[in-house]
């Protein structure tokens, strides 16, 4: 049953995408893979175009949230995945996200890295847990997580939202619990390009926070 609609926003990842979409056509039940160019200035759009299904391109970068919402509008699938288009070989784990939400264990299914791999600064995502704790009343290990799967029928909530840059998951995942959804979290070993202490991880992690920060402030207790 291909049933899977797959949506990969992306920007300047002409090194990577490649191998994200490869290693995604190797799962069984996909239906299509849609590639979100969010205005990258290097190859990305032309290897999206060569390697996806469909493939979007956003003149001027608008951020995360606003790419994740252009995919989702144009998913054909039962299924949606979010994937970020740096994972590479590492996309091939989305299965194990597939899997419980297509046999009705959960609404929405997130990856969690397996204990003891690296997953960015702790402070940031420490905020993030409170974040969603203090809305929801639950622990999430993982509300930062890109690599997601739902079913169709939650698309209605999440395009009456307003999503912006590196916020989306975070508010994405209050969102659905919110609104009564059953939330499983799922170890995979899925693998993002190390930024580590460099000028580029902080300024990534900076700009996460302020997102996160601005999309909460939209959220009613």
């Amino acid at each position: 049953m291909n049933d899977v609609s797959v949506i990969i926003p992306a920007y300047n990842e002409e090194a990577r995408i490649e191998h994200t979409i490869k290693a995604i056509r190797h799962i069984p039940g996909i239906h299509e893979v849609i590639v979100v160019n969010d205005g990258s200035v290097d190859g990305t759009s032309r290897i999206a175009h060569f390697y996806a299904d469909v493939t979007i391109d956003i003149e001027k970068n608008v951020g995360k949230g606003n790419a994740l919402l252009v995919g989702w509008k144009m998913a054909q699938g039962e299924l949606i995945a979010c994937v970020d288009a740096d994972l590479e070989g590492t996309a091939s784990e989305l299965e194990k996200l597939i899997v419980p939400i297509r046999e009705n264990r959960a609404d929405l299914a997130i990856s969690t890295i397996k204990t003891g791999q690296k997953a960015g600064f702790g402070l940031v995502k420490r905020r993030a847990q409170a974040i969603v704790y203090k809305y929801t009343g639950m622990n999430v290990i993982s509300p930062l997580s890109g690599q997601r799967v739902f079913r169709r029928k939650w698309l209605s909530l999440l395009l009456e939202q307003e999503y912006r840059g590196f916020g989306v998951e975070i508010k994405m995942t209050v969102d659905f619990i919110l609104a009564g959804a059953k939330i499983i979290e799922v170890e995979t070993c899925m693998a993002h390009r190390e930024m580590g202490k460099s000028f580029a991880g902080f300024y990534h992690r900076f700009k996460q926070w302020i997102d996160i920060e601005r999309h909460m402030k939209v959220v009613r207790k």
